[in-house]
């Protein structure tokens, strides 16, 4: 009676033993060649954000114009009185006021160390926030107004912000 019960356990372990262990060595190569996968898309990844910053920052500094109007061409650029005067009436200022942590994380994103990376990045952020809801009085803007568009806006609205980052950020002195 004994003998019977001892004859099915054996069978079981050498069931678990011949299914279990070739499963688990299939699971772990399976689980391996994922982990791989997911480290080749991590070199991949990190190589195309490498490449989006490149072409982002050639953009954004080889192809600016800005409204003479707007911004003094001296080094660095500065609003004019009119620069002043467009952003307070088109009422960008309220909106970098309520939205200035999204401004700034941008600007931060780019971990600038000098001023000119704080413009170039200050910038780029009215690119990338462009789509955000609180940026679509700047689409009735260039709609209303066929002298305006991104291309000699985008400068005028970086300039502000790059300075409001600046004051906020006195620890970058160059």
């Amino acid at each position: 009676m004994y003998n019977v019960p001892m004859t099915i356990l054996q069978w079981v372990n050498t069931a678990v033993i011949a299914i279990g262990i070739p499963t688990i060595v299939g699971a772990l190569i399976y689980i391996g060649k994922k982990l791989y996968l997911l480290e080749s898309l991590e070199k991949s990844t990190e190589k195309i954000k490498h490449n989006m910053k490149v072409v982002g920052d050639y953009l954004t500094r080889h192809h600016t114009k800005f409204n003479p109007s707007d911004l003094k061409a001296f080094s660095p650029l500065n609003l004019t009185e009119a620069g002043k005067k467009f952003i307070s009436s088109i009422g960008f200022e309220n909106v970098f006021e309520k939205n200035k942590s999204d401004f700034f994380q941008c600007i931060e994103s780019e971990n600038p160390k000098l001023k000119y990376d704080v413009e170039v990045a200050a910038i780029k952020s009215i690119y990338v926030l462009y789509d955000k809801p609180y940026m679509e009085f700047l689409k009735v803007l260039f709609y209303n107004d066929p002298n305006r568009n991104m291309e000699n806006s985008a400068s005028t609205f970086g300039v502000y912000v790059r300075d409001k980052y600046l004051a906020d950020h006195p620890e970058i002195t160059q």
